[in-house]
């Protein structure tokens, strides 16, 4: 089994759960420092005028864990599995890209950045007496169902969970340079799983981002106001 397979589901959350759930018809959650995704030059003249703000810390981890034989997702401390079904906005100017090492499951190294920035190269990373690995990240945050509201990082390190991001990032591109998105840059995902057939270690699972729909950043737009049904009319009385 490769690292990359073997360090699917470490346990490396480091940040408390959402307290009190926000809105869920707010904003997706501001990008981190290092700025919005410049090296997809379509996308930079999208968010020109949108203000982006240093995010806040302490948000928890989302995570996949292979280890559970058909694959789940988690987050936060208590390990929470998301509401099946549930969506999830992505917020498409805080793709990071960089290294992590591990000694065991704890975090030893991490160095991630804006996809705006060159890649950080592992060749290039402080020696931890621990192999490093490739690594991607994104923020999103619920907006249907018992999770509504809760924002969460997801991280990635395994062949994968980075190609499902890739996957997120070449479609948010595409959408891009079709230039018919009226502002809805944002996409609307279901957690989904696929798998692959290993040949020592069998069904090997690998989450899925599975668009559905697309947002603006300012959040989904309001339901349509359900039509008032008209007064009844006063029944005619029968004549005999």
């Amino acid at each position: 089994m490769s690292s990359d397979d073997h360090n699917q589901d470490r346990d490396r959350d480091h940040a408390n759960d959402n307290g009190k759930h926000e809105r869920p018809r707010s904003k997706v959650a501001p990008a981190p420092a290092g700025g919005a995704l410049a090296s997809l030059a379509a996308l930079q003249a999208a968010l020109a005028n949108v203000p982006i703000g240093i995010s806040r810390t302490g948000l928890p981890m989302m995570l996949f864990k292979s280890r559970e034989g058909s694959g789940t997702y988690v987050f936060g401390q208590r390990k929470i599995t998301p509401e099946e079904g549930s969506r999830w906005a992505i917020n498409p100017t805080t793709v990071q890209w960089g290294c992590i090492s591990f000694n065991g499951n704890k975090v030893v190294g991490e160095k991630l950045v804006s996809i705006s920035q060159l890649k950080p190269l592992i060749a290039d990373m402080l020696d931890t007496g621990f192999p490093w690995q490739d690594e991607w990240a994104v923020n999103m945050k619920c907006i249907s169902g018992a999770d509504a509201g809760v924002e969460v990082i997801f991280k990635v390190n395994t062949d994968g969970g980075i190609r499902a991001i890739v996957l997120l990032v070449d479609e948010l591109r595409n959408r891009l340079n079709g230039g018919q998105h009226d502002g809805k840059i944002a996409p609307i995902v279901l957690l989904e799983k696929g798998s692959y057939q290993h040949s020592q270690y069998g069904k090997v699972p690998f989450p899925v981002l599975n668009i559905v729909d697309w947002m603006s950043l300012d959040g989904p737009a309001p339901a349509p106001a359900k039509p008032t049904p008209p007064a009844d009319q006063p029944r005619r009385r029968r004549v005999a």
